[in-house]
């Protein structure tokens, strides 16, 4: 009688079909893992540079709480509270790439949004490396603060730009 010891072919087979298995699921879990953080890291950078807005803002509106929205020399007086207060870059007086990415993003009313580039990130006390050809915009106000990331996040086919959209993605 000959007595073979080692695996047969057919139980080689299952466990590589098996491990082929594992390893697929692993994978689509893992891409899944890498969406949702990629998704919390730009929730958390766009959370930051809202409350630093926020903060100017109000710096504003505590300058501002006393003159009169309707006189002229009031009107003036606000406009350099908010040159020397606000930092980035109105988007009106943006250069049309900017203005470009921001119509992109969906963006129709763009009166009180400003244009933060790296540098005015950094002087916000706010360290993030933003991609060629993207921008975050913000729109400074006491009351509703947004921010808006103009690449966007793709999600289930859509795609988000702005803060208050993304917090609305589980």
């Amino acid at each position: 009688m000959k007595n073979n010891k080692g695996i047969t072919l057919v139980s080689l087979v299952i466990t590589i079909v098996v491990l082929i298995i594992i390893s697929g699921i692993t994978a689509n879990l893992s891409n899944d893992l890498i969406k949702q953080a990629r998704l919390q890291d730009l929730k958390t950078n766009m959370l930051l540079i809202q409350a630093k807005a926020k903060t100017l803002a109000e710096e504003v509106n505590f300058e501002t709480a006393n003159l009169d929205k309707t006189k002229e020399e009031h009107i003036t007086k606000i406009n350099e509270i908010k040159g020397t207060k606000l930092i980035g870059t109105a988007l009106e007086t943006s250069s049309e790439e900017v203005k470009t990415a921001a119509s992109n993003a969906g963006l129709t009313e763009t009166t009180d949004y400003y244009y933060l580039s790296e540098e005015n990130l950094v002087q916000m006390g706010i360290n993030i490396k933003v991609p060629e050809g993207a921008y975050y915009l913000v729109k400074y106000s006491f009351e509703d603060t947004e921010v808006v990331y103009t690449k966007g996040y793709k999600y289930e086919e859509e795609t988000y730009y702005k803060l208050s959209e993304l917090n609305n993605i589980e």
